[in-house]
């Protein structure tokens, strides 16, 4: 049970997204074979192949938030410690948790209202409300994979050794040595700083 757990967990998206690719492909291109070579189109391939595009859409949205894969600027986060990227990516996934959990709920009410017409899909008749559960799969998805990655990032704020496996460059010896000198650093000002506070102390007391 843990290994599919595990699998699942590392293969989710990727397997749904390589598996709906697939079946788009195979499908155009049997209408497009089915068109030009034996002059008969077929009636629902362009609206199997449109409903798979949009879970495919959806579904790219959580890989895309476990592999941290977005449009962002990194010029300033990069100035920061180890440390100091993962506190500013720790305040980013709190706001993005916090945005597709009141998504939730809109996406349930959405799905209901499908469940509730009856409405069937033109070409296949397929109750839509197979095709409007995308967003709610979705938005928990994403909410699920946000979550993983605020642990992650809380984890390496609080000086933590975490291998991460959306950016491999962290998980390198060079960056742990790297994180073990800013802690070493910060314990030497500290204990410094304390040495020279009860140096001050002594000759105070000598003084008297």
């Amino acid at each position: 049970m843990k290994k599919i757990l595990h699998w699942l967990d590392e293969n989710l998206e990727e397997f749904l997204l390589v598996f709906f690719l697939i079946a788009m492909t195979l499908i155009m291109g049997i209408q497009v074979f089915c068109r030009y070579v034996l002059g008969q189109s077929l009636s629902w391939s362009e609206e199997i192949t449109r409903y798979l595009f949009i879970w495919s859409g959806f579904l790219s949205v959580s890989y895309c938030s476990k592999k941290c894969l977005s449009i962002k600027i990194e010029q300033f986060v990069a100035i920061f410690p180890r440390k100091g990227k993962a506190i500013f990516k720790l305040v980013n996934h709190t706001f993005e948790l916090i945005f597709f959990l009141y998504m939730i709920p809109f996406a349930w009410s959405y799905l209901m209202s499908a469940v509730q017409s009856g409405q069937l899909s033109p070409a296949c008749r397929i109750p839509m409300y197979y095709i409007q559960a995308a967003p709610l799969v979705s938005f928990v998805l994403v909410a699920f994979r946000v979550l993983q990655r605020w642990i992650i990032e809380f984890r390496i704020a609080r000086g933590e050794h975490v291998i991460d496996p959306a950016h491999p460059e962290r998980n390198t010896p060079e960056s742990f040595i790297a994180a073990n000198a800013e802690t070493g650093i910060e314990h030497a000002i500290e204990s410094g700083i304390d040495n020279r506070i009860e140096t001050i102390t002594n000759a105070n007391e000598e003084e008297h």
